[in-house]
């Protein structure tokens, strides 16, 4: 990993090991390919890839957390409510409890390479039983092989200050609210024994289990999806039923029987392309990267291309577009130095970590995509731009050769922004007049489109989506379409 840091008029390139002493009051915890290999190991019954993955990332959280704790400070960890239950657990649940003494903390590890918000399933936080003391941000780099614990929250803090989303059903802190030097959690102990009272809000006892209709609600939330099943009941009944260990267990396991072959049997049946295996290098065999596809300057330029001219600045120019990426609170003006630095044609380091800043900073979508855009032109390779892969529709659109190209960047909240590019191929240079591009949710019905115009290289569509969600794409001319199918 590399961290950028912006000092007057010039940029440096910080190394893991710089950027930890420059927060030294935080966690950083190294991993081996070994331990990763043995988390995976242990995780494997589970309906489907999601919470296989994300059992991956909480047991290889868990493992060297507690690691590090008896290591480092000779503590008995147990885990809540046992080991054994993990696997139930997170079929549905992202995070981990683990009790230490009369203190219990909750791991809540991701992927996320954005820090400014900490997000808690709301499970952990409004079921008594679940509850814990303090709830730890815990960041996990892959490629790098290190996870940090950037930040933590009391529950109190997170009923009272953080921000609950409804939909997401989740509370949120900004990453200024967290305490960062885990330090503070003993000398808090020490100070005062009743600390850890205090860290603890009130909150509602669940009714009994009696009150609810278990086998029906296990019946409806036992139905194959690719996703958690959290969201399809009222929230009360979902946690009357997953703090029961019997009737979680239930659940687990009648997922686990029902969702593994119909699962197999529709993405075979529609070719689903699952886009948030792409986080992890897993693709189709029909969708390419670029530069397999296109391997010499015309055949990209062909590709439609054009528009990416490149610009001789000089050495002052470039600078102060950097400068503006860095300073200026103008969202249009930082996009336009990203696009011009793209253009620029240069893979020069201090261009690089300023596309990375503004993707990693900016708020906005366009802005974003233009950074991410402009990184794929300098820099084709670099792992922060997120993810671009084509496939070639051929001259199945009325003899009109297209390409299909899928972008995607990952989001807060585990969700992703979508680019979805429509191109012509062969010895085309434009799309042919009037040709439509489609996006339907998992309804059929119809929420974004647009269609080409007279001299178009290509046209497109973006979106957001969170894991779970399913969406169709239509490419159409002269009532002949082709139709793909996606779930994030």
């Amino acid at each position: 990993m590399k961290v950028i840091k912006y000092k007057g008029d010039r940029l440096e390139m910080l190394n893991i090991e710089q950027y930890s002493v420059i927060y030294p009051e935080q966690l950083w915890l190294y991993f081996s390919e070994e331990d990763k290999e043995k988390a995976w190991s242990t995780e494997h019954k589970y309906s489907n890839d999601a919470p296989r993955w994300n059992a991956f990332l909480n047991r290889l959280c868990l493992n060297k957390v507690t690691e590090w704790l008896q290591g480092d400070s000779g503590f008995k960890v147990a885990v809540c409510p046992s080991d054994e239950a993990l696997s139930s657990i997170w079929e549905v649940v992202n995070g981990t409890a683990m009790q230490l003494g009369k203190t219990r903390w909750i791991l809540i590890p991701s992927e996320a390479s954005d820090t400014e918000e900490f997000c808690v399933p709301q499970e952990w936080v409004d079921i008594p039983s679940w509850a814990g003391n303090y709830y730890l941000a815990v960041q996990i780099n892959l490629l790098e092989n290190w996870l940090r614990v950037w930040g933590y929250a009391t529950h109190q803090r997170l009923k009272s200050q953080g921000m609950y989303d409804k939909f997401d059903r989740s509370y949120s802190l900004d990453g200024e609210n967290l305490i960062n030097d885990l330090n503070v959690i003993w000398v808090k102990q020490e100070l005062s024994p009743h600390e850890t009272e205090a860290t603890l809000a009130v909150i509602e006892a669940l009714p009994q289990v009696s009150t609810i209709p278990v086998e029906q609600l296990l019946e409806k939330l036992s139905q194959p999806s690719p996703y958690s099943p959290r969201r399809e009941i009222p929230f009360t009944q979902w946690a009357i039923l997953i703090a029961d260990d019997q009737c979680r267990q239930k659940l687990y396991e009648r997922r686990q029987e029902l969702l593994v072959q119909p699962t197999t049997i529709k993405a075979s049946a529609k070719k689903t392309v699952n886009l948030s295996k792409w986080l992890h290098n897993v693709f189709e065999d029909s969708w390419q990267s670029i530069e397999s596809l296109f391997g010499t300057e015309e055949a990209k330029l062909a590709f439609g291309f054009r528009d990416r001219r490149i610009e001789k600045y000089k050495f002052e120019v470039i600078k102060q577009l950097i400068d503006q990426i860095y300073t200026s609170r103008d969202e249009e003006q930082r996009k336009q130095a990203a696009e011009k630095l793209g253009k620029s044609g240069t893979g020069d380091q201090n261009v690089i970590a300023a596309l990375i800043h503004l993707l990693n900073t900016t708020d906005d979508q366009e802005t974003r995509w233009t950074a991410a855009e402009s990184l794929w032109t300098i820099d084709p390779d670099n792992p922060v731009a997120g993810i671009k892969r084509i496939t070639d529709l051929g001259m199945q659109l009325a003899g009109n050769p297209v390409a299909l190209m899928v972008g995607i960047l990952p989001k807060p909240l585990h969700k992703l922004a979508i680019l979805l590019r429509v191109y012509p191929m062969g010895s085309k240079n434009y799309l042919p007049e009037a040709l439509q591009l489609k996006i339907l949710d998992n309804e059929g019905d119809l929420f974004l489109e647009t269609q080409a115009r007279k001299a178009d290289n290509f046209i497109q569509l973006k979106f957001s989506g969170s894991p779970g969600d399913e969406f169709s794409i239509k490419i159409g001319i002269d009532n002949v379409q082709i139709t793909e199918y996606f779930v994030i």
